[in-house]
């Protein structure tokens, strides 16, 4: 390292370098919690960020390495790093970081915040480690959410049970939680997460900004990214490509398992307790609040299941909360869609044998016939023979069977099948007149077949 040469660059920048200098100290002497808070919404963010990269990247067993500090601002022509090794050289600034580290290791808030960044580490590599290793060519959908489940019961066991412990005191479920938020949503990085936060939270520009933002609540947007249909957070597709446990868990709960309301109730008794701090019955209003305009215009939850929420919560914070996000709420109105997988339209008892004879009968059929009708007359089986578990439409049959046999290029369209079984079931008034005649007889002469086929598979014995 030429001492000159940085002597020289010190007093040629001697205004960029008094400023950091300042700025460096100023930060040095503040709590852990204030730093990172003011990385997010102070103006010179970025040059403290970079100062601070550049420090860890030339640290080990905490030594500094100068002289590769130095070579990366000569190479790079650095002006953080330049400046940081300006400090260190001709300012004791070594001793001086080495003091002001002392001093924050005493700080109760810094085992906090080392404690977490802990626990995340360990999060992240523990959910790595479950992903398969290559991604999938699965179709992401909803349906994708209903497979998952079914074929991983004791996975989504272990996430319910996570959650109840939580009303005991145990917070790794909402320590998780927030951990996906943070790498799945769309922060534009570290200081723009920072930045969300600091919003929550008065005494900053980001809070003043919110105040008078149209928007008004930060985590609505947000929340709202992790349900968009397409799934086009390239964070979570990627996830949920490769299978995360965790991942599909939380989607399943949020979409089928009413995840929204047991969220918000978590958090009622968690946040919004009568004696909860003022700081931490804003940030649980802001969630609730979040939590019920998603809800309602993503994933089609209605109002009047959050109502029945707010009869429930007796008093206190929580029920206000409620109520006053339902008055800002569009309500939804149409039919709810349903999505099941065919083993979930099966019965119990017979999914192996039924699903392994509707495969037979759909892979003989699209050897001579590329048409999509033997679906109408395997779902006519199903039904006049009894064999369906519930009431379904013909278009969920449809979606579970594309789910279930992808290699058969069933048609994303299912007009054409559903008016052939609207005509060949009796009594039906949903029959289409562009069906012929010799296609009804036909068509229920082939749903017939099928029928003997699935019932002679339940039950060889029968004649």
């Amino acid at each position: 390292m030429d001492e000159k040469v940085l002597l020289d660059w010190k007093e040629v920048h001697a205004d960029i370098y008094s400023k950091f200098k300042q700025d460096w100290e100023a930060q040095l002497q503040k709590p852990c919690h204030e730093t990172i808070l003011e990385l997010g919404d102070n103006e010179d963010a970025d040059s403290l960020q970079q100062a601070m990269a550049s420090l860890a990247s030339v640290t080990s067993q905490g030594n500094f390495d100068i002289e590769q500090l130095y070579a990366k601002a000569v190479e790079q022509k650095d002006e953080a790093a330049y400046c940081l090794c300006c400090y260190l050289v001709f300012d004791d600034g070594a001793e001086q970081l080495a003091k002001a580290f002392k001093e924050k290791a005493k700080e109760s808030g810094t085992k906090t915040i080392t404690d977490a960044l802990s626990d995340y580490i360990r999060f992240r590599k523990q959910n790595q480690q479950q992903e398969t290793a290559e991604v999938t060519t699965n179709e992401l959908n909803i349906l994708t959410l209903r497979r998952w489940h079914y074929d991983h019961p004791e996975e989504y066991a272990e996430f319910l049970s996570l959650f109840q412990k939580a009303y005991e005191g145990d917070m790794t479920f909402i320590q998780n939680n927030f951990f996906f938020l943070i790498e799945s949503l769309n922060f534009t990085g570290v200081k723009g997460m920072m930045a969300v936060a600091a919003s929550l939270f008065p005494g900053n520009n980001h809070y003043v900004q919110r105040l008078t933002s149209s928007e008004g609540n930060p985590l609505k947007g947000r929340f709202a990214e992790l349900l968009e249909s397409t799934i086009n957070n390239e964070a979570i597709r990627e996830r949920m490509l490769r299978k995360n446990p965790y991942l599909f868990s939380l989607y399943y709960w949020l979409v089928f398992d009413d995840g929204f309301l047991h969220a918000a109730d978590l958090i009622s008794h968690t946040f919004l307790q009568d004696n909860a701090p003022a700081w931490q019955k804003m940030v649980g209003s802001q969630a609730v609040e979040a939590l019920i305009s998603t809800s309602v215009d993503k994933a089609h939850y209605t109002k009047a299941q959050w109502q029945e929420v707010s009869r429930k919560i007796k008093k206190g914070e929580a029920r206000q909360v409620v109520k006053a996000a339902l008055l800002d709420v569009q309500g939804r109105r149409g039919r709810k869609a349903t999505y099941v997988i065919l083993e979930e339209m099966l019965p119990k008892e017979h999914v192996a044998v039924l699903t392994a004879e509707i495969h037979k009968v759909l892979s003989e059929w699209k050897q001579y016939d590329d048409t999509d009708s033997v679906l109408a007359y395997i779902f006519a089986a199903l039904v006049e023979g009894g064999i369906a578990d519930g009431e379904y439409n013909y278009r969920t049959f449809h979606a579970a069977m594309r789910e279930k046999f992808p290699d058969y290029n069933i048609s994303k369209g299912f007009d054409w099948a559903e008016a052939v079984y609207n005509a060949i079931m009796p009594n039906n008034d949903d029959s289409n007149l562009n069906v012929s005649e010799n296609h009804i007889v036909r068509g229920r002469r082939y749903a017939r077949d099928i029928r003997l086929r699935l019932q002679l598979a339940i039950n060889p014995k029968i004649s």
